[in-house]
């Protein structure tokens, strides 16, 4: 009995393995607050990410509420579709995640809702499932400026940026009618910097050829000069008309110029206040010839009236500020065959107001910055096409100038903006 005794009193009075038994108490209180903490870490980083998707969803739905058929169908898909591209988990059907998305198109008002039921990693065990909520709401206000049309509603690239090509639209839409996949393309070095930009198909380009990337199944934009009234016109003022080269400087009046004007290379032309109807042939300016106009006008109608201002060529242009063709600076009749409208122009910085070309294939082939000194330029053409390198600047200035926006374009529709 004693020899028992003895080995219970060593027993109880051992204290080599006491930093032994507190750790195993400790360790799984520690462990136990560390993977809680990764918890919160990650519901937050969950959270945060979330909220990110629904702000960009709702805001990019109620960006196109600018489109005149926008509707509650389009804005919910608009939404579904950005929030799954920033939040891709959203897409996994066999995961608990909702979307939900109200629309007021009244007040052009969206709020996007994601529900995700987050699974602890650590603590699920204690907190089965705590979910997210995040909610962005997104209106509508003030304006969205429209500046480039491609009307084309299949081809391939219908508005395309090549080589080292630049569009600088930072305070304007660029829109592409068309439901190809490539609807809208940027390549090469190429480089959109748009406030929006918007396709009705897809895009081609990579993340560093745009600004933003562009919104992909857009409802086509309607041609919004459909209905403009043709100028009216008489009988050939000239046929075939060619301005001489070398040192000549000639004054041209409005007129009905058939068969086209040629302004040959090195001429300078002066135009008169007015319109000029461009009849069954180009209108075509010479390497190195200038162009000089305020209150002008261009109308191409017939058989091959198109335009070619070629390379070193000089090109100083406003627009009416009334008149048949108030705000047009180049007008394609409708109904016209299809023609390519080509700016070569080394020098092409003023061309203030709207080319509406709307079955011509609108061309911009130059190394040289276009259209950076026009308080507004738009573009409306069938295709739109940048190649090598110009630096086409569209400003939206347009209390700057009289001279009118066409209705449907310029300011219209509305800026998005976070409300809550």
């Amino acid at each position: 009995m004693s020899a028992l005794a003895t080995q219970l009193r060593r027993f109880f009075t051992e204290r080599s393995g006491n930093y032994a038994l507190v750790l195993a108490i400790i360790c799984p209180v520690l462990l136990t607050a560390a993977g809680g903490c990764l918890d919160v870490i990650s519901y937050e980083q969950h959270k945060s990410a979330m909220q990110g998707a629904a702000d960009a969803a709702a805001l990019g739905s109620v960006r196109e509420a600018a489109l005149k058929n926008w509707d509650e169908a389009i804005a919910k898909a608009v939404a579904s579709r950005i929030a799954i591209a920033n939040y891709p988990q959203l897409e996994d059907t066999r995961s608990d995640h909702v979307i939900d998305t109200v629309v007021d198109q009244n007040s052009r008002i969206v709020t996007v809702s994601l529900t995700e039921d987050h699974r602890p990693y650590f603590l699920g065990f204690a907190f089965p499932s705590p979910q997210i909520r995040v909610t962005a709401t997104a209106q509508a206000s003030g304006s969205t400026n429209v500046c480039v049309i491609g009307l084309d509603p299949a081809r391939a690239a219908t508005v395309s940026l090549h080589g080292k090509a630049l569009m600088t639209a930072p305070d304007c839409a660029v829109y592409s009618n068309s439901g190809d996949t490539r609807g809208l393309a940027a390549v090469d070095e190429s480089k959109l910097v748009s406030q929006l930009s918007c396709t009705a198909g897809g895009y081609q380009g990579a993340g560093s050829n745009f600004n933003k990337l562009p919104l992909t199944d857009c409802p086509a934009m309607a041609d919004p000069l459909a209905d403009r009234p043709a100028p009216s016109f008489g009988s050939c003022t000239a046929s075939r008309l060619q301005i001489k080269g070398g040192a000549t400087h000639v004054a041209l009046s409005p007129g009905v110029y058939c068969g086209g004007l040629a302004i040959a290379a090195n001429a300078s032309v002066t135009l008169g206040p007015g319109v000029y109807v461009i009849k069954d042939g180009p209108l075509i300016l010479g390497s190195n010839a200038a162009m000089f106009g305020r209150g002008v006008g261009f109308y191409f109608v017939g058989n091959g009236a198109t335009f070619s201002l070629e390379s070193g060529s000089s090109v100083d242009l406003e627009a009416a500020t009334s008149g048949a063709l108030a705000g047009l600076l180049f007008y394609q009749a409708h109904g016209s065959e299809e023609g390519q409208f080509l700016l070569r122009s080394n020098t092409a910085s003023n061309m203030l107001g709207t080319i509406y070309l709307p079955n011509g294939d609108f061309v911009i082939d130059t190394n040289s910055k276009v259209a950076d000194q026009s308080a507004y330029t738009v573009i409306v053409a069938r295709t739109v096409e940048l190649l090598r390198q110009p630096d086409v600047v569209l400003n939206t200035d347009y209390n700057a100038t009289d001279i009118p926006v066409p209705t449907g374009l310029g300011p219209t529709g509305d800026k998005p903006h976070l409300v809550r």
